[in-house]
């Protein structure tokens, strides 16, 4: 188990995170809403259920984590991630049953990764710019007297939401689902920054732009955050507090129950 803990340092690597900036960046924010309460730790994702059908592909996904086909574990570990708490007491008995170290990496990540996803990342949405607050006085953007206040733009992530809905660096957003942006200073990216992160990934909204003299409306599916970039948002006091809980939470119902050769 010593020699599990010591490579656990390189899994973010080995399965391939990757590092992106976040929504705000590289706007520093003062004051970080405080992270609500965690309850009692207990058990409760180990009684979440599947389908039948969902529990023979976790069946058949599981061995898949030990595969010599690198792309095989990728692709497993990806799927179980996505099916997430669910997959929990069946990955338990995977880790007690098996001594294979890459078996073991695997299912610590793929639980780690969901119960993070679960309690932090699934919780707050993702939009993936980097922003400005925008006020009529600036001397740059665009000059439009209706633009009362709004988020300027000032780089675009690749391959998030904002790219997919089509955003560009020098965009002005003045809406979200009809309402306007509101605030003066720095306020108003805090509060565009709260709306985002209130909205989990995969919900829908219509964001209204200005684009030099053009006044666009488009849609976007927010997204998720990247755990490598968690401490450049306003949910990473939740994360810390969860990732600590996790810890408790692993070693106590995988770790004292697993068979190891360098424990007696």
């Amino acid at each position: 188990m010593k020699q599990l803990r010591a490579m656990m340092g390189g899994v973010g690597v080995l399965l391939g995170f990757c590092t992106v900036p976040v929504l705000g960046q590289p706007q520093v924010f003062p004051a970080e809403p405080a992270p609500p309460p965690l309850g009692p730790l207990n058990d409760d994702e180990f009684r979440l259920s599947l389908e039948i059908a969902e529990a023979a592909n976790v069946d058949r996904l599981i061995p898949l984590l030990g595969s010599p086909d690198y792309k095989q574990r990728e692709a497993a570990t990806t799927s179980l991630i996505d099916i997430g708490a669910p997959a929990f007491a069946k990955l338990r008995t995977a880790y007690e049953q098996t001594d294979d170290l890459e078996m073991r990496l695997r299912v610590e990540q793929v639980v780690r990764t969901a119960y993070l996803n679960r309690y932090v990342f699934d919780r707050n949405g993702f939009l993936g710019i980097s922003l400005a607050p925008y006020e009529p006085r600036d001397t740059k953007g665009p000059r439009r007297p209706e633009i009362e206040v709004g988020v300027k733009v000032t780089k675009v992530i690749t391959n998030t939401a904002a790219a997919k809905a089509g955003l560009r660096a020098e965009d002005v957003i003045i809406a979200m689902n009809g309402v306007p942006v509101s605030g003066s200073g720095r306020e108003i990216t805090e509060r565009f920054s709260d709306t985002i992160r209130q909205n989990p990934p995969g919900t829908k909204v219509r964001l209204t732009v200005v684009r030099e003299m053009n006044t666009l409306t488009l849609d976007a599916i927010i997204g998720r955050c990247s755990e490598d970039n968690i401490h450049n948002v306003r949910f990473a006091g939740l994360y810390d507090q969860v990732s600590e809980r996790f810890e408790t939470w692993w070693f106590k119902y995988f770790r004292v129950a697993a068979k190891s050769d360098d424990e007696p």
